[in-house]
């Protein structure tokens, strides 16, 4: 599926009656994807809460609260309709993870949370670590976000994690990525589908529009599609512009 005018929400099939607690995984684009979703569920009055397992980058100018104190995060809700909740050191530009039992409480304050659960320094493409991804017990869904101009480049140029990348694909870190490294990476264990487990899993390739043709992306999503992997492809980019 390509966005064509539908949601996000819509394109990547979210439920969030069923699964309210959402971790994103994967390349570069997390945060948007995050961001954008967050856009579609406040015009639908959802209170959101956006949290990190990891790291995010600090925005001064987005709703923030430093600590779990349910009546200041009520406050921000009822205001912006979402708030991002994490641990911030003094100015720190970057703001990580509250403890988990905190961040398990914040599903009591919202009717949905998106967590960061992954990081690629904003890279398109990833394999992670042994320690990677960081997914809460508590969550019922995983998206996955792959930048699709990774596609024709050198595994060196695009993949965080290029040594692991190279090795999981069995080729030289000259190689460049192709639809079907995308496709391996995506539904193995051993890449984004990593402790998936019984969630629900969802594919977003991002940047379709830095393709000269979307062949390339249509063979991505049928041969997801044939794993049984609901997966779409477009560009946040796009969505993000008025």
């Amino acid at each position: 599926m390509t966005r064509t005018g539908n949601s996000f929400l819509e394109l990547l099939k979210i439920d969030v009656e069923e699964n309210p607690v959402i971790a994103v995984v994967g390349g570069g684009g997390k945060t948007s994807l995050i961001f954008q979703l967050t856009r579609e569920l406040v015009e639908k009055g959802k209170k959101v809460i956006i949290t990190t397992t990891t790291h995010m980058a600090y925005d001064p100018e987005r709703p923030f609260a430093g600590n779990v104190d349910p009546d200041g995060i009520q406050r921000l809700l009822d205001r912006y309709g979402y708030v991002i909740a994490a641990e911030r050191q003094g100015e720190a530009e970057k703001v990580s993870a509250l403890p988990l039992k905190e961040m398990e409480a914040l599903t009591g304050l919202c009717d949905v949370l998106l967590i960061e659960a992954d990081g690629a320094r904003q890279h398109p493409l990833k394999v992670p670590e042994d320690w990677e991804p960081v997914i809460p017990p508590f969550a019922d869904l995983v998206v996955s976000v792959v930048g699709l101009d990774c596609l024709g480049k050198p595994i060196r140029e695009t993949a965080h994690r290029m040594e692991r990348t190279a090795e999981f694909l069995k080729k030289s870190m000259d190689a460049p990525v192709t639809p079907e490294d995308v496709v391996k990476i995506a539904s193995s264990i051993c890449g984004l589908f990593k402790d998936v487990e019984d969630r629900v899993y969802r594919v977003y390739l991002n940047k379709a529009d830095t393709l000269p043709e979307k062949e390339p992306a249509e063979i991505i999503l049928k041969e997801l599609l044939e794993k049984n992997t609901v997966a779409a492809y477009g560009s946040l980019k796009e969505a993000s512009e008025p």
